[in-house]
C-alpha cells in the first residue's frame, strides 16, 4: 500500500531526561514514511544537541532551533516546514505505541475521515510502553456529532496529541502564541472543518504526568486563558452552530471548575480571578442544570452552586476531571 508522508511535530524544551523515550518511540513506528520535526524551543539544557544527534542518525528527522516562544510557537514553527499530507503532534515528555501512527492512519483512511482520535493513558511514574493498547470499539462522527462529543467531553478531550489530522485543516488555523490551554482554542475549529472524525478507545498515547509541568505548578494566572478560550467557543457556536451553544456552555462550565481546582489554597491571593470564575458559574449554571446532555457532575455542580459556590469549590477537583 502506498504510504503518504506523515509529519510528526515534537516541540522540545528542556526535556533531556525524557526526549530519548519520546523520539525513539516515534522512530520505531511500524508506519515508516514519516517526517519527524523536532522543534528546539530555545532549550537551555542538552535537548537541542540531542535533537541534532537524532537528525544525524535518521534522515527522517529534521531539527528546528528557535528562541523560546512556548509550546504554541514551537508547534507553529513545525507546521511552517511540515511537508506531510497528515500531521500528528507528540509532546516531548510523552511517548506512543509502535503502531500509533499506523492505527490512526488506517482508521482515518478506511473511514474517509480528516481526523482520527485514539485513547490515551496517564502515566505517573516510570511505567514503560509494554503493550500496544488494543481497543474494543471505534465510532465515526460527522462534524456536528464530533463537536457534540468533544464539547460534552464524551470520550474526547481537547488535545492536539493523540490524533492524526489531514494537513489541509491547518490551512488557516494556528496555535495561539504565548497562551496556556492552546489546544482548547483550536480543536473545535478543526473539528468544525472536518467532514468526518473517527474515534477509537485504543490507548496508543502515553501522557506523562510531570510534577514540574506548567499545569502542575502553583496556580498561574495565565490559566485563565482556559476560560477565555472556552468563552470564545461559546460565541463561535452562537454564531455558527446555535444548536451546539449548550454544549459549548457545558465545556466552559467544566473549565471554570478546573481552574478552581488548580487554585486550591491560593484562592486568597487570587480573589479577583476567583470572583471572575464565580461570575461565570452563576451566569451559566441554570443552562447547565437543565441541559440533559451535560455531564451529571456538571449538573450537580450547577445545582450545588445555588446553595453555596464555596462548598462546590471545595469539590471542584471531582467536577473538573475528564
Amino acid at each position: 500500500m502506498n504510504q503518504p508522508l506523515i509529519s510528526v511535530i515534537v516541540p522540545v524544551y528542556n526535556v533531556e531526561k525524557y526526549l530519548a523515550r519520546c523520539v525513539e518511540s516515534i522512530l520505531a513506528q511500524t508506519y515508516r514514511n514519516l517526517e519527524v520535526i523536532l522543534v528546539d524551543d530555545g532549550s537551555t539544557d542538552n535537548s537541542g544537541e540531542a535533537c541534532d544527534a537524532y537528525a544525524g542518525k535518521d534522515v527522517r528527522v529534521k531539527t528546528v532551533h528557535k528562541s523560546n516562544g512556548g509550546l504554541s510557537d514551537a508547534r507553529n514553527a513545525g507546521l511552517q516546514i511540515a511537508q506531510g499530507e497528515y500531521y500528528a503532534f507528540v509532546d516531548s515528555d510523552d511517548w506512543v505505541t509502535t503502531d500509533y501512527v499506523a492505527q490512526l492512519y488506517n482508521f482515518l483512511h478506511q473511514n474517509h475521515a480528516q481526523i482520527a482520535v485514539c485513547g490515551y493513558r496517564k502515566v505517573y511514574g516510570k511505567e514503560e510502553n509494554s503493550h500496544n493498547g488494543a481497543g474494543t470499539s471505534f465510532s465515526v462522527y460527522d462534524s456536528r456529532e464530533g463537536l457534540f462529543h468533544l464539547l460534552y467531553q464524551r470520550g474526547m478531550i481537547s488535545s492536539a496529541w493523540g490524533r492524526l489530522f489531514k494537513a489541509e485543516l491547518f490551512h488557516d488555523i494556528c496555535f495561539p502564541k504565548g497562551k496556556l490551554h492552546e489546544d482548547v482554542a483550536v480543536m473545535y475549529r478543526l473539528f468544525d472543518k472536518a467532514d468526518k472524525i473517527v474515534c477509537t478507545d485504543a490507548e496508543k498515547y502515553f501522557y506523562f504526568q510531570r510534577g514540574d509541568s506548567i499545569v502542575n505548578r502553583a496556580f498561574d494566572r495565565r490559566r485563565l486563558d482556559y476560560i477565555y478560550f472556552t468563552g470564545e467557543c461559546i460565541r463561535y457556536m452562537e454564531e455558527k452552530h446555535p444548536d451546539l451553544t449548550k454544549a459549548a456552555v457545558s465545556r466552559h462550565f467544566s473549565a471554570c471548575f478546573d481552574i478552581l481546582s488548580s487554585m486550591g489554597r491560593e484562592k486568597k491571593n487570587n480573589m479577583d480571578a476567583y470572583r471572575r470564575i464565580v461570575h461565570e458559574i452563576k451566569k451559566y449554571r441554570k443552562m447547565v442544570l437543565f441541559d440533559t446532555h451535560a455531564r451529571l457532575k456538571n449538573r450537580l455542580a450547577a445545582a450545588g452552586s445555588y446553595i453555596s459556590v464555596p462548598a462546590v469549590w471545595k469539590l471542584s477537583h471531582l467536577i473538573s476531571r475528564p
